[in-house]
């Protein structure tokens, strides 16, 4: 990181965890680097969400969430949400706004503002259970690796017990057998849904590969770890052992 800081830097925008391998990066000392040079730091705290990381408490200047994932949580309506400090709000951002348009719907706005009085309690339930699902298929014999960082075998774990206060709702895993191997056990699932969304009170599951991430070629997404037999399954609001139970029978 201080490699790739300079006085030249304007602006280091973070994503952790990281979608879709689950990379954590040290929101406090990434931000305390940056502001050495002048430097805002922008956080996209999608899959985290606001409920169990703050990145403003760990030194970040601007948060962003797509409202449509956790916030709306059911997938109903588009929206995103931006934070930071009053004077950032005040003297950029609502200029901004109001110079060029990008205000959300009356209608979606009541949707998601509704939304947030379940917002912590569906994020718990999805987190407790995701953290269930990892632990059991990091057990199984057809499952190559999964990428959590609330298993003490992630490499960001520390750093996540440090400014999370839970290991999010989504994780990703790779099938031995490459990408036929996976579509099969894709197509098997009868409760877990095949989506690109996350945090919705559905559990959904997506191919990295060939979905968000195939504008990348293959080389970059390589380099990435986003391999053919790399899967994303967000956790939805089910019971964590009707999920195992679907993922059991999708495995055999």
């Amino acid at each position: 990181w201080e490699k790739a800081l300079s006085e030249k830097t304007k602006v280091v925008f973070i994503e952790t965890p990281s979608n879709p391998m689950l990379e954590i990066v040290d929101l406090k000392m990434v931000s305390d680097l940056a502001h050495s040079v002048g430097a805002t730091v922008i956080v996209d705290n999608v899959m985290a969400s606001p409920i169990l990381q703050k990145p403003l408490t760990h030194g970040a200047d601007v948060v962003m969430y797509s409202a449509t994932k956790h916030i709306d949580g059911q997938g109903r309506v588009l929206g995103g949400a931006i934070l930071g400090s009053f004077d950032y709000i005040q003297g950029y951002l609502n200029p901004f706004v109001r110079h060029t348009g990008p205000t959300l719907s009356a209608f979606n706005a009541w949707v998601l503002v509704k939304s947030l009085e379940t917002l912590a309690m569906r994020v718990n339930r999805m987190n407790e259970s995701a953290q269930v699902v990892a632990e059991f298929l990091a057990e199984q014999p057809k499952v190559k690796s999964v990428n959590y960082p609330g298993l003490k075998t992630h490499a960001g774990y520390e750093i996540a017990q440090r400014q999370m206060s839970g290991a999010g709702t989504t994780l990703s895993f790779e099938i031995a057998g490459g990408t036929p191997k996976l579509f099969e056990f894709m197509d098997a699932l009868k409760v877990i849904d095949i989506s690109n969304n996350l945090g919705d009170s559905k559990s959904l599951i997506t191919h990295p590969a060939s979905t968000t991430h195939r504008r990348l070629d293959e080389a970059t997404r390589e380099s990435m770890g986003i391999t053919d037999s790399l899967a994303r399954l967000s956790i939805g609001l089910e019971h964590s052992s009707d999920l195992i139970k679907d993922l059991q029978q999708a495995l055999r």
